[in-house]
């Protein structure tokens, strides 16, 4: 009796016999789209600048007192961040940015990361102390005249600045980097990275660039550890939270 054609089980062609599904990258961007999002930054930051130094020409009182600048710029930079990173991410891969860049949820506890960002910031003055940093100007000094613009400069520093780091720094450099050269080598170089874009802010002094690496190389370690942003962001806003508090008490006690 001939078998029903319902009973013979189907077999995969011989041709693809033994052939598996690749299995994608992780993280799924390559170093084509990191040059790609860079790009596109340095033709955001030019037209910042572009509006920056029109506002200068328009409103002349502005040549002498850049504070009102510092906040506007600072937040058009990290919109230019996510941009850039929807941009990449979103249309060229279809892929959503905040999950995909490890704002997701994780069992690392919040209240450590908040503890951990105080006591990296004290870690990090004292050494500050210790390597003899010097005193160079910041930009923030010119706020401190106006305490509206303190205060907004307080909250960002806390919560937008840290978000935004992370998104770019631990979420899109430091896995890319891991992948390639593994997870320590990967840490180290995304910290060097850090430091070394912080630089300017401090003129250039090695011994800030340096604190500022090792915070982030801390920073890296706990978005390891934890395989998600959301706990070295509060790490970081709590680490940031500490040099607000000291700027405002600096600016309280000045005045008295």
């Amino acid at each position: 009796m001939q078998p029903d054609a319902s009973d013979v089980t189907p077999t995969e062609p011989p041709f693809l016999s033994g052939v598996t599904e690749p299995r994608p990258q992780n993280p799924f961007w390559g170093y084509q789209d990191l040059a790609l999002v860079i790009g596109l930054l340095f033709a955001f930051i030019a037209l910042i600048l572009v509006i920056a130094g029109g506002s200068l020409f328009l409103y002349p009182k502005l040549r002498d007192n850049q504070a009102p600048l510092l906040l506007p710029t600072q937040v058009a930079l990290y919109v230019a961040v996510y941009l850039s990173l929807r941009i990449v991410l979103g249309l060229r891969h279809g892929k959503p940015v905040f999950s995909s860049l490890g704002w997701c949820r994780s069992k690392f506890h919040l209240g450590i990361a908040v503890v951990a960002g105080i006591v990296l910031a004290f870690i990090v003055s004292g050494l500050a102390t210790l390597l003899h940093t010097p005193k160079v100007p910041s930009p923030v000094e010119s706020l401190m005249e106006s305490p509206v613009l303190l205060a907004l400069f307080g909250v960002m520093a806390v919560t937008v600045a840290p978000f935004f780091e992370e998104l770019f720094f631990r979420g899109f450099i430091q896995p890319l980097f891991s992948r390639t050269l593994g997870v320590i080598a990967g840490v180290i170089l995304t910290a060097a990275l850090f430091g070394a874009l912080h630089a300017p802010e401090y003129s250039f002094a090695w011994q800030y660039a340096l604190a500022v690496s090792i915070v982030g190389a801390v920073l890296g370690w706990v978005r390891v550890r934890s395989n998600s942003i959301i706990p070295s962001t509060v790490m970081h806003g709590a680490y940031n939270a500490v040099f607000v508090v000291a700027l405002a008490l600096s600016k309280l006690t000045a005045n008295k």
